[in-house]
């Protein structure tokens, strides 16, 4: 027999592939994911933050490898389940979340759908491993795999996906407001009837179960958001790459863009690119068509912004307590930087959402069954997770402080 395929992960420890599914790690697809963070530029400010989706994908899977032998689900299943953990972020682009709001209209799912479809290697090897696999990974991109317990194991508010990376970026970044009890979530799930007609059977959390062990996971989330998603000089890098890949598709759609990255062109033009294609992005590939569009792009705005990224001259922030004068701001802003002056501020609204709001706990004392999403919006840390801020260029700061703070 061919001997298991085993990571030592520092998060989960030992990792172990058994049979056909191993043979997924092997495709260029998925060892794509070795070249895109987990935590986009959360590397900025923590030094530790360099890990990657291909690290994290192993821990989602090893999660539902726990689970699916928890609620005891037949093998076909079961395998289903695991390899969809294994594949769920295979469509991320470069800086993950952020070259989605670079460019939108374009989800990582639905990146992650094309690829396990159309990208040979990927799909002949799902094709190989069970000739039904390929279709129900589709499924599982389009929401409508069956049963739905199944589904909500990948995607929900309490999904492996989620299970995993509060723990591996808490202990990435070296901040321990995530650390919660795995072991007693997965005791907590069960699946029962909840919704009516043909599938009436989903995944819920017992709360006498797991009251204390849900709750460490909904506080542990907020405060990763706060302290690292949306951490201001995180958040600034972010907003600063959009700025520059806005800048980059108005040039594209010109026909004017700097040599480097042909794929991001032909998106910004909305025209169709291939997944082969697609898959030559990463963050390398990025990292170094920013240095050299910063050392000259052929427009300033371009030229600067991807200087002052790749050099961390990143920009400055201010809370902002009452309303954003908006209007007073721009004004301020065109006086210093002319008409360049939108590129170089931006209001950012920090308020993480619980999540898709379709997960039920059973057992609550007041409430019975209810949605998670109620019980995280109860909870005190809820209340303080919205922060109003402006990001700016440092030669914008005396104006907007000006305006902001008052005298």
């Amino acid at each position: 027999m061919e001997r298991p395929r085993v990571f030592r992960d520092p998060v989960h420890g030992l990792i172990s592939f058994a049979g056909d599914v191993a043979r997924i790690l092997d495709t260029r697809a998925f060892q794509r994911l070795r070249r895109i963070r987990q935590d986009g530029f959360a590397s900025l400010v923590y030094p530790g933050a360099e890990h990657s989706r291909f690290g994290h994908a192993l821990g989602a899977y090893h999660i539902a490898d726990r689970v699916t032998t928890r609620l005891g689900l037949d093998a076909a299943l079961a395998r289903d389940v695991h390899v969809a953990a294994l594949v769920h972020d295979i469509g991320h682009g470069p800086f993950s979340h952020a070259w989605e709001v670079a460019f939108r209209g374009t989800s990582h799912e639905a990146w992650g759908a094309r690829i396990v479809a159309e990208d040979d290697e990927l799909a002949g090897t799902l094709a190989a491993i069970d000739p039904a696999l390929p279709a129900a990974q589709a499924q599982f991109f389009a929401g409508t795999y069956r049963p739905r317990f199944a589904r909500k194991l990948i995607s929900s508010e309490l999904d492996v996906d989620r299970m995993d990376y509060l723990l591996r970026d808490a202990h990435y970044t070296g901040v321990g407001y995530s650390a919660y009890d795995l072991d007693w979530i997965l005791h907590a799930l069960r699946v029962e009837p909840v919704a009516g007609g043909d599938d009436p059977d989903d995944l819920v959390i017992d709360w006498r179960r797991g009251r204390y062990a849900v709750e460490q996971v909904l506080s542990g989330r907020f405060y990763m958001y706060a302290q690292v998603y949306y951490h201001k000089t995180v958040r600034a890098a972010e907003l600063m790459f959009t700025r520059a890949m806005e800048r980059y598709s108005e040039l594209a759609r010109a026909g004017r863009e700097p040599a480097g990255l042909p794929a991001a062109a032909a998106l910004a033009r909305g025209e169709t690119v291939g997944v082969g294609d697609y898959l030559r992005l990463d963050d390398a590939r990025v990292w170094c068509a920013l240095d050299d569009w910063g050392r000259g792009a052929g427009d300033a705005i371009l030229a600067d912004l991807a200087g002052r990224l790749t050099a961390r001259r990143l920009f400055k922030a201010i809370e902002v307590l009452g309303d954003v004068p908006h209007a007073r701001l721009a004004e301020a802003a065109e006086r210093v930087l002319g008409p360049a002056a939108p590129y170089y501020w931006v209001v950012d609204r920090a308020e993480p959402s619980t999540g898709r709001g379709d997960l039920h706990v059973v057992g609550h004392p007041r409430h019975g069954t209810v949605l998670l999403a109620k019980i995280a919006d109860e909870l005190p840390i809820a209340r303080e997770a919205l922060t109003v801020r402006v990001l700016a260029a440092p030669e914008l700061m005396p104006a907007f402080q000006a305006i902001l703070c008052g005298p």
